[in-house]
Formats: C-alpha cells, sequence, structure tokens
C-alpha cells in the first residue's frame, strides 16, 4: 500500500483519533483536533515513503504521549505557582 497523506489521516480517523498529518516544508506535523494545542508535533522528514503507515501511526501514539506528559507537567506546574501566590496573598 502506497503512504499518502490521506491514508494516513484515514488510518487516525479509523482508530478514533481527531487529528490529521500535514506537509510541511521539510517536514509534516500533526493538527487539528487534540494535536492543534501539542507543544511538539512536527516529524522531520522531506517524504512520506521514509516511514511506513504503521510507524506514521506509531509516531503518532509516540508524539500523543509525549504530549500528554508536557503538558500535564505544564498544568501541574501552573497550578502549583497559583496555589504558592495565593497562599503569599493571604
Amino acid at each position: 500500500m502506497r503512504v499518502t497523506v490521506k491514508a494516513i489521516n484515514d488510518a487516525l480517523a479509523g482508530l478514533g483519533e481527531n487529528a490529521r498529518l500535514v506537509k510541511g516544508d521539510g517536514y509534516f506535523y500533526f493538527d487539528v483536533g487534540e494535536a492543534a494545542n501539542w507543544l511538539d508535533k512536527t516529524v522531520s522528514t522531506s517524504t512520506l515513503s521514509s516511514r511506513t503507515l504503521e510507524q506514521w501511526l506509531e509516531e503518532f501514539q509516540r508524539l500523543k504521549k509525549l504530549n500528554q506528559q508536557l503538558l500535564g507537567e505544564t498544568q501541574n506546574s501552573t497550578s502549583k505557582a497559583a496555589a504558592r501566590q495565593r497562599g503569599k496573598t493571604k
């Protein structure tokens, strides 16, 4: 099976993921849905054929997990900073 952006996006949709692969200038990135707010969503490669469909899906899962960790840490540190600030104003 030939790897295309459409095939990857169809496979993501088939897995129930709300994201799309988009081509940039010399790279690809996941966007739309949950991936729209990711801090890291870029795949550095100039051609789709550098990965199989399965590898693209694995890359999506890797970035999804990474961003859950990054965003979780960001939210936790923001909440802790807010709590410390509230404690100082009392």
